[in-house]
């Protein structure tokens, strides 16, 4: 049984390789560490979503579905970077399973931060001024 014990430890070295920041960034992207990038990433999407809760209020969002469905695919691709934070912020300890799903989620959310980035743009007359 020796294989599978050597095939579980390269796992978790790889893993933990991933998640202590030695981690690839996107090719496209400036940050220098994948912790920047999920950092960079979190603070994106709260920016985004700001910017929805205001132009909410203002009565400004149209109401379709495509902008109803991009909404929720940018909920759902960072739903468990949202949990990564909200559990470190409550000092809850996470287990490299769940590391490993938020660290291989941060790509997605990413892409669905600047789907829905994009459909602002047209109902958003501020939205540049902000970055």
């Amino acid at each position: 049984m020796v294989l599978p014990r050597l095939k579980l430890l390269t796992v978790s070295a790889i893993l933990g390789c991933g998640l202590l920041g030695c981690a690839s960034v996107p090719r496209n992207s400036q940050h220098v560490s994948f912790a920047d990038y999920a950092e960079s990433v979190f603070r994106h999407q709260n920016a985004v979503i700001s910017r929805l809760m205001m132009l909410n209020e203002a009565d400004l969002l149209p109401d379709n579905d495509i902008f109803e469905n991009t909404e929720q695919a940018m909920h759902d691709a960072c739903h468990l970077l949202n949990e990564y934070a909200e559990r470190e912020s409550d000092g809850e300890s996470m287990g490299l399973r769940f590391k490993a799903k938020v660290h291989s989620s941060i790509e997605g959310c990413d892409e669905s931060i600047q789907k829905m980035e994009a459909l602002l743009a047209g109902v958003d007359p501020y939205q540049s001024l902000g970055k």
